[in-house]
């Protein structure tokens, strides 16, 4: 689906050409730097993160691969912010937004491994606060509603085909509910406005106030994209009976050895922090709704949507996990099937997601359908320009760091085309 949204949060980004995008660039003109195995095995890619840093359309980016004969490249260009600051690397902090959706897709698969969740079980029996939801009799108009019909499951959640929506999806009625309801599942000020309720405390209340808004459709009808996620999140924390953030440092960080995927910014973390640029207008300025001291207060919503802080290292482990079944180095974090079924289609019967024929949707990511060159191919973007994806026909996974908000820089796309004629060759 082509994801053209604007406003005061302002991504504007097309999903489908992020994961699919591959084909031959040829880029010249590397910046002066003493040779590595990367630029020499990829100069190409390095190229384009160079010019981008040269043009000065950004101050710094980092790509991480897994490549198929199993080894990793780094590459990164740039600094942290514009003028004096910290060098990119695989270790410079970014806020993923967006891309904690498939951690909390494999929380959720997890949890299905361990049988306390089943993919059709009903949302009610972990959140009865969406007992009696309703569904708008007709959303573009206003928030008149009748009881909803068909059952919200975890299948539902996990697709974006629940009937929830996000502030950040238009401008209607129903998006203006949330509004009003301080449904705001982000760190710091992503999306405000004026005249908006206060943001809700924690995941409990967030469901609360969300079963007294209508559903844009019936569960399982259509798709849209949501705080499905974020009301995951919760089920993860009600089905384990552990906190949802403890959740995921037993089952995922710890054993996969994601020590910089946070929530929080602990101390000294602030000068580890990629700056985040508004393009919105004129010129640039600093994103100040998500600084630093934004990620460095205390978290009381841990948003399963778009909560996580994380580095180029981190999360490349993390999709080598998902690409490699389940195995982390030495430790099994979870069954092959398990890892395979995150990136599975499981998108429900009829449901033709806008971006295409080809377009499939597993664990809170895209997933690539079977006659495209990259078939089985599964990830997923965030607000502010970063980009995941495994791909297990080409044996390859890879993570794009970048922050950026309000502006349609192709750096993703042109990337992607990069590693396709540095590594891959003509196969896209």
């Amino acid at each position: 689906m082509p994801e053209r949204l604007t406003g005061t949060n302002g991504f504007i980004t097309d999903r489908r050409a992020l994961l699919l995008g591959a084909g031959l660039l040829g880029v010249a003109g590397c910046a002066a730097r003493p040779p590595s195995p990367e630029t020499t095995r990829l100069p190409q890619t390095q190229a384009v993160l160079d010019r981008y840093v040269a043009d000065g359309l950004v101050p710094g980016a980092t790509v991480g691969l897994q490549l198929p004969d199993d080894s990793e490249a780094w590459l990164q260009a740039g600094t942290q912010d514009h003028g004096a600051s910290p060098a990119m690397n695989r270790d410079t902090l970014f806020r993923i937004y967006s891309m904690t959706k498939p951690v909390t897709g494999t929380a959720a698969a997890l949890l299905i491994e361990d049988g306390k969740l089943t993919l059709d079980q009903p949302v009610t029996d972990f959140v009865p606060e969406f007992e009696r939801l309703t569904v708008a009799i007709d959303p573009a108009k206003g928030l008149e509603a009748r009881p909803a019909t068909q059952t919200m499951t975890i299948r539902h959640l996990l697709t974006h085909t629940s009937g929830l929506t996000y502030n950040i999806m238009g401008d209607g009625p129903v998006q203006k509910a949330y509004r009003r309801a301080g449904v705001f599942p982000f760190t710091g000020e992503l999306g405000a406005e004026p005249g908006d309720g206060p943001k809700v405390r924690d995941l409990d209340e967030m469901v609360r106030r969300l079963g007294e808004i209508p559903l844009l459709f019936e569960p399982g009808t259509d798709w849209d994209y949501s705080v499905s996620l974020d009301v995951m999140g919760l089920v993860v924390q009600r089905a384990s009976g552990m906190p949802f953030p403890d959740f995921l440092q037993r089952r995922l960080f710890d054993p996969i050895g994601m020590d910089d995927t946070i929530w929080r910014l602990r101390r000294g973390d602030a000068g580890r922090l990629a700056a985040v640029y508004d393009y919105a207008g004129a010129g640039r300025r600093p994103a100040a709704g998500a600084s630093a001291e934004a990620y460095s207060a205390p978290v009381t919503l841990f948003a399963g949507g778009a909560g996580l802080v994380s580095s180029t290292r981190d999360y490349l482990a993390f999709m080598t996990t998902l690409l490699a079944d389940g195995r982390a180095g030495r430790v099994q974090v979870m069954k092959p099937e398990t890892a395979r079924l995150v990136r599975t289609n499981i998108l429900p019967a009829g449901i033709r997601p806008d971006w295409g024929p080809e377009g499939g949707f597993g664990f809170g990511g895209l997933v690539v359908n079977s006659s495209e060159p990259n078939a089985g191919e599964y990830g997923w973007s965030g607000a502010a320009g970063t980009n995941a994806w495994l791909d297990p026909t080409n044996r390859m996974a890879g993570v794009i760091m970048v922050q950026f908000f309000n502006t349609e820089l192709a750096l993703v796309r042109d990337v992607r085309e990069a590693i396709a004629a540095d590594w891959l060759g003509t196969r896209a």
